[in-house]
């Protein structure tokens, strides 16, 4: 093609792809050859002496400008942070109603703007030139890097592509201790491992409040397919505490935030929960605090239609790690904890308070201990005879085929016979989540990850990592175990967090923090 054929509309694209800064400039170059079968050299000499094009950067929008000097407001305790894309409508309803409520909370809104503007995205405007953002989120928006306290950072000032498929990789380390409030429109989160007696640490997106707007690519698609309307909440306690969430909205703005649903800018209480996934309970090792508060406070509030309860028993009185370790076992049998009996007993009165809800046990790990411990010990050679009349006694129940889904089942059935204790195959979804896979067993016999997870044709809700996650439709939640139990020692990113499912669909973390008033997870009442 030589330039005297270009059309008008062929140079309006031209120009509009040459001044995209949301992409490289050999993308832009090779975006524009590829479409006109020139070399670079001629499309460059037309860019710059047939239509005037300079090879600098388009000047920045004052909308842009004046987000790179928003400051917060230092007198609120609670902000809700979302983004937003440019040349693009903003969702008015969602907008509405995060104002409704950050009126109710006393929170400050933040917005972080970012771009993706290209001639194929649905709101193109072939005759627009100029980025802007809706007016009516201008005075929330904010380019610059908040510290809400001396551990959380908002990083308004880092850009990062719409459509990417894994936002927060890439961060883990350039925020030094603080975790990180990312803006994306795609809701993500991540642990990362601290050292013992170092707070928290993660890094999370915020969902967006503009409407989607994507190219018809195949990243155009994926980041269409993952966009989420939502913000994320932070709440500041004190100069090191903070407690955070993600808030995921319908598209007609609707959302669900803890205790409190708004809808149509009207604000009603919420008294209840599709489900709850605790975090991995490891009963030789729980956290009673952590107990104490999801019983006697959350569960108060909010109560759970369904509970499903993960690694119920540690198994440490027959772990096959501790067996062939004479120096834990020593251990143990001074302290009275390779006691088998002990242990069931332990779990068995544990399970009394879930007694009138609706309880799962999910199939894990910890449990499959004891049947291992059945399947490759020899009762005579045992270094410890307290186990044998327990063992002879669940092996019975095998042979017997009375304990087919394993011996933790068939010990909690014989004292609850109403909870629920699943197998490997079962498909327990709640509100489109997948509620019933441990996290410990991938797909054909490999090793579950959240990474294999997040491809399945399902949204699904797992533990056993003990650390909280989120990768597309994938989440895990943490442990209500003490966050050290000596095998996980230098770096660790055990979190006590559980996993609430509202009736709107809506996944939210729910995460306890140790404070001088004991341990806590909202600040709101």
């Amino acid at each position: 093609m030589v330039f005297k054929d270009l059309t008008e509309k062929d140079k309006k694209y031209i120009k509009k792809v040459y001044k995209d800064n949301t992409i490289s400039w050999d993308e832009r170059m090779d975006l524009l050859k590829d479409k006109y079968g020139v070399a670079e050299r001629t499309m460059r000499r037309w860019c710059s002496e047939r239509l005037d094009l300079s090879e600098k950067e388009p000047t920045e929008s004052e909308q842009y400008s004046i987000a790179k000097t928003k400051k917060i407001d230092k007198t609120k305790k609670i902000f809700l942070i979302t983004s937003a894309q440019s040349n693009t409508p903003v969702n008015e309803s969602f907008l509405k109603n995060m104002e409704v409520y950050a009126k109710k909370i006393n929170a400050e809104i933040l917005v972080i703007p970012f771009r993706y503007k290209n001639p194929t995205s649905i709101f193109s405007n072939e005759e627009e030139e100029n980025e802007y953002w809706d007016p009516k989120i201008v005075k929330y928006l904010t380019l610059n890097r908040h510290n809400l306290n001396k551990n959380i950072s908002v990083l308004s000032d880092i850009k990062i592509q719409p459509s990417s498929n894994s936002p927060l990789t890439g961060l883990e380390g350039m925020t030094g201790s603080h975790s990180s409030v990312i803006g994306h429109p795609k809701i993500e989160l991540k642990t990362i491992p601290v050292m013992e007696g170092s707070p928290i640490k993660v890094l999370f997106t915020t969902g967006a409040c503009t409407l989607s707007n994507f190219t018809d690519s195949k990243a155009g698609k994926r980041g269409d397919f993952h966009f989420s309307t939502g913000f994320a909440i932070v709440e500041i306690k004190d100069s090191e505490v903070f407690f955070f969430r993600q808030v995921s909205a319908k598209e007609n703005g609707e959302f669900i935030d803890l205790f409190s649903h708004v809808k149509d800018g009207i604000i009603t209480k919420e008294d209840s929960v599709e489900a709850i996934a605790l975090g991995d309970i490891h009963v030789a090792n729980v956290d009673k605090a952590v107990i104490d508060i999801t019983l006697n406070d959350l569960f108060k509030k909010l109560k759970p239609k369904s509970v499903f309860l993960h690694d119920i028993i540690d198994s440490t009185s027959v772990s096959h790690h501790n067996l062939k370790n004479p120096f834990i076992l020593h251990e143990q049998e001074l302290n009275g904890s390779n006691s088998l009996e002990k242990e069931l007993d332990e779990m068995i009165k544990f399970l009394k308070q879930f007694e009138k809800y609706n309880v799962y046990i999910v199939k894990s790990n910890h449990d499959e201990h004891i049947d291992k411990f059945l399947e490759t010990s020899d009762w005579r050679k045992m270094t410890s005879f307290k186990n044998a009349l327990p063992y002879m006694e669940l092996a019975t129940a095998r042979l017997k085929g009375q304990a087919k889904n394993g011996v933790v089942p068939y010990v909690i059935n014989k004292h609850y016979p109403k909870f629920k204790c699943l197998t490997d195959d079962d498909n327990i979804v709640i509100k489109g989540w997948l509620c019933s896979v441990h996290g410990h067993k991938g797909a054909s016999g490999s090793r579950g990850s959240l990474q294999q997870y997040s491809r399945l044709s399902t949204k699904i809700l797992v533990g056993h990592s003990h650390q909280i996650g989120r990768i597309s439709g994938a989440a895990s939640v943490g442990t209500s175990s003490h966050l050290r139990v000596g095998f996980n020692t230098s770096f660790s990113g055990w979190i006590n967090a559980h996993g609430i499912i509202n009736r709107l669909g809506k996944l939210q973390h729910i995460v306890f923090i140790k404070t001088k008033n004991g341990v806590e997870y909202t600040t709101l009442k």
